[in-house]
């Protein structure tokens, strides 16, 4: 889909895409939710460790078991709400671009995979919303997905 045709659909299915400010807050809200489960399953390791170094190495090892916790909340929740926690709090959802409905399994999951490695590798693939039109990430435009505002 190019760039013209989705903006003029955005338009006529009455959809305005979330601000870059939003879904940054939507992020923080919904990393630092998971990362608080992460702590909570996993306290007896956190409540032993006695400096930085120590929260590190056990982050390292469990490393696995965040990302597949951070892409099972993302995809869950994009795939049977269109949104997660943090973005209902800041009113905005996710759209398939094709269908401008709520993402399939198939493209949430997707989308949340492309998202946490994104994650990984400090955001990078969030710079492209800074570029693209319709302030899509890298994980947006791979998985077929826009963030709109929630009316």
């Amino acid at each position: 889909m190019h760039y013209a045709d989705l903006g003029e659909k955005l338009q006529r299915e009455g959809y305005k895409t979330a601000s870059l400010t939003k879904r940054a807050i939507s992020m923080m809200i919904d990393d630092f939710l998971i990362s608080f489960l992460i702590v909570i399953a996993f306290l007896d390791s956190f409540s032993n460790a006695k400096t930085f170094e120590e929260v590190m190495t056990i982050t390292d090892k469990l490393i696995i078991y965040i990302f597949i916790a951070y892409t099972l909340y993302h995809w869950i929740f994009v795939a049977i709400y269109g949104k997660t926690i943090g973005k209902i709090i800041t009113k905005i959802k996710v759209i398939d671009t094709q269908t401008f409905d709520k993402p399939d399994f198939f493209r949430s999951f997707i989308r949340s995979v492309f998202r946490n490695f994104d994650e990984m590798f400090f955001y990078a693939g969030m710079m492209v919303a800074f570029f693209d039109p319709y302030n899509r990430a890298l994980h947006d435009i791979i998985g077929r997905c826009v963030v709109v505002e929630d009316n």
